[in-house]
């Protein structure tokens, strides 16, 4: 397992094409970045070291019961230094939690805020040991990927959604209300 998770020091980049996340100009920036935490640097940057952990988070909503009125939200956490043909495989996914229905919840950062502070305390680091060196080393792991539906990721960064006058988080189109309705939602048009 220690050396499955060498991937991400191991592969290689790519310029022309993106066959991995680590191919993108964001994952390669922050190798460029150092670490700041509360405004106090670290005398490393962003996967200086190839045992650091790239991590990802997805949440998404889902009805558990038939009649689909309740919905509970897990929220999981991925593995990338893992090879992609194994890193979405359930025995190395973890699950953090579940928000519980019966609806979705008001404050989801309520909900999500223990695993912030992991998150934070593993970007400082923990003392942990390398089975291939046979050395304790600092552990560092970096959240670079959140992802979900456009429900999700609205509710994660605090957005109206999909029905909402700006309804995309990466471009600056509009949504029209229903002509002659008292609806408050708003509709992306095909034309």
């Amino acid at each position: 397992m220690a050396e499955q998770m060498r991937y991400r020091a191991s592969c290689e980049y790519t310029l022309d094409r993106v066959s991995d996340v680590f191919d993108g100009h964001v994952y390669r920036d922050l190798c460029r970045t150092e670490i700041e935490v509360d405004g106090q640097k670290l005398p490393c940057n962003y996967f200086s070291d190839p045992r650091d952990i790239a991590l990802g988070l997805s949440t998404d909503g889902f009805a558990p019961f038939r009649r689909r009125k309740t919905t509970t939200w897990p929220i999981i956490v991925y593995n990338y230094n893992l090879p992609p043909d194994i890193r979405f495989h359930r025995q190395y996914i973890l699950c953090l939690g579940v928000v519980p229905g019966p609806k979705k919840p008001k404050d989801f950062d309520s909900f999500l805020w223990p695993a912030v502070e992991e998150f934070l305390a593993l970007v400082l680091g923990t003392r942990a040991y390398d089975a291939l060196q046979h050395e304790l080393f600092l552990l560092r792991a970096h959240l670079i990927v959140i992802g979900g539906d456009i429900p999700a990721i609205s509710m994660l960064m605090r957005m109206k959604g999909h029905n909402g006058l700006s309804p995309c988080r990466m471009c600056k189109i509009k949504g029209l209300r229903i002509p002659n309705s008292r609806a408050t939602t708003h509709y992306v048009p095909l034309d």
